[in-house]
């Protein structure tokens, strides 16, 4: 023990030559990167009035033995009552939450009877573990987990990663609970509830045309979802060139279409689409088609269908009034509260904006594929798809697919929300999770963000 000489000056004590007892020390938390001062060690103990959390502390060297804990009940064996005991013996296993930092590789060593991270520290939730690894008292908090699906093509209800999808391409929230999906290459409806069980809506499973009941009927790669005020789900059914409903009572109906694809304004049984993917619908039910392959906007109105933004059948990037607009593959649609119409572009890699009057302008995007985030007009995204608003931020959020990302538009930026940018299905905190071409984003009715993975076969979701 090093001691201080003390004199008095004035009415100020001064402490010079001063060195800090050599206990002083013991029992205070460890630094954020896991490092105490020299002569002690950085153990895991009970905290201090949290039964079962686990507090990284610094230690004297050598560390107590096992069997004691150092504290003030003069001695007593560990587990006795003085409110101080520590785990110092390593006959147990490692505490099942571990401690903050946390251990890098989740691997702890027995050093002198007390579990010892050695390797390095990592301090936030990086894992869909189920396992509180913060110690915040939360699981998986804040982290990209897997929702329903494993990865693997398939066709299969179910439960978490026991249900399969293949190339699960849109989505909107249900109105009594989870999300309805389309389930591009199974040609069906899916519904996700909030626990990640599935079950099929409507379709077979096999491509074809035919309307009925949801069972039986048949879409052929549905595309873009939308649910209507009747709480029926209108369906851009993209290579059937049709429009198709999923009705409460669980019929399906053609809204309009031919099935033939070419561009045709008229009646609704006799107008025609090329590859619808997008549709949107108000609260009267107008319907927005984003007529992908006629590189227009479409309108659907008392059985009428005309062109609403857009020359179609000539591909360009032109900001203007109605058809002096220029569209190319407008991919999917969102209908905003004031009637703005929101329409990403694959080959534009552009968010635009239509007025209810039908006046359309860029709001994000360059024209250009890339990613870069930054002022609006600087922007760039790869083949953008779905989107929605974060009613939390007031943000667009849009699933960038070809940059493997959820990127966010506020009113003056583009900034990233989800994803690496690495292509894979890791699960990790917002920035470090890996998407395979992410095409469709929905809300819980939790508040959760949910994701369509589509080149992953399964839905993803943010938890909070």
């Amino acid at each position: 023990m090093r001691r201080c000489l003390l004199i008095l000056v004035g009415t100020v004590l001064l402490c010079t030559g001063c060195m800090v007892d050599s206990g002083f020390l013991d029992g205070f938390p460890c630094g954020e990167d896991g490092t105490c001062e020299g002569g002690y060690a950085c153990v895991r103990e009970e905290c201090p009035g949290q039964p079962g959390h686990v507090c990284p502390v610094c230690r004297k060297l050598p560390l107590p033995d096992a069997g004691t804990d150092g504290g003030d009940d003069g001695g007593l064996p560990d587990g006795g009552d003085d409110g101080g005991d520590q785990p110092t013996s390593c006959d147990q296993d490692p505490p099942p939450c571990k401690s903050i930092p946390d251990c890098e590789d989740v691997a702890t060593e027995c050093i002198d009877g007390v579990w010892v991270c050695t390797t390095g520290y990592q301090p936030e939730e990086h894992l869909c573990d189920g396992v509180d690894n913060d110690c915040d008292g939360q699981t998986d908090n804040n982290i990209v987990c897997v929702l329903a699906g494993n990865g693997s093509s398939g066709f299969q209800d179910g439960s978490g990663e026991t249900a399969r999808f293949s190339q699960p391409r849109g989505l909107v929230a249900h109105p009594q609970g989870g999300v309805v999906v389309a389930d591009l290459s199974n040609h069906s409806l899916r519904r996700v509830r909030a626990d990640g069980t599935v079950n099929t809506l409507a379709g077979t499973g096999s491509h074809g045309s035919n309307d009925g009941a949801a069972a039986d009927a048949t879409f052929y790669e549905p595309s873009g979802l939308t649910v209507a005020a009747d709480g029926s789900f209108l369906v851009a059914d993209r290579l059937n060139h049709k429009i198709r409903r999923l009705n409460p009572d669980d019929t399906v109906t053609t809204v309009a279409g031919s099935g033939f694809a070419d561009y045709q304004d008229g009646p609704a049984a006799e107008a025609q689409f090329a590859m619808p993917t997008g549709v949107a619908v108000t609260s009267d039910g107008i319907i927005y088609v984003a007529d992908s392959y006629n590189h227009c906007i479409r309108k659907i109105e008392n059985a009428e269908v005309t062109t609403f933004a857009g020359k179609c059948e000539e591909p360009g990037f032109v900001d203007g009034n109605g058809t002096d607009a220029r569209f190319n593959l407008p991919t999917d649609l969102l209908l905003m509260a004031d009637g703005t119409l929101v329409v990403t572009e694959e080959s534009n890699h552009a968010v635009r904006l239509i007025t209810p009057g039908g006046t359309v302008t860029t709001s994000a995007g360059t024209g250009a594929g890339g990613y870069h985030d930054g002022p609006l007009a600087q922007s760039q995204f790869k083949k953008p798809a779905g989107c929605l608003v974060d009613t939390t931020t007031g943000d667009l959020l849009v699933a960038d697919r070809s940059n493997h990302r959820v990127r966010a538009v506020s009113s003056d930026q583009v900034t990233t929300r989800l994803g690496s940018g690495a292509v894979g299905l890791d699960a990790g905190p917002p920035l470090g999770a890996s998407f395979k071409q992410p095409s469709s984003l929905a809300f819980l009715e939790d508040g959760r963000l949910v994701i369509a993975d589509t080149q992953n076969h399964c839905i993803r979701v943010l938890q909070p």
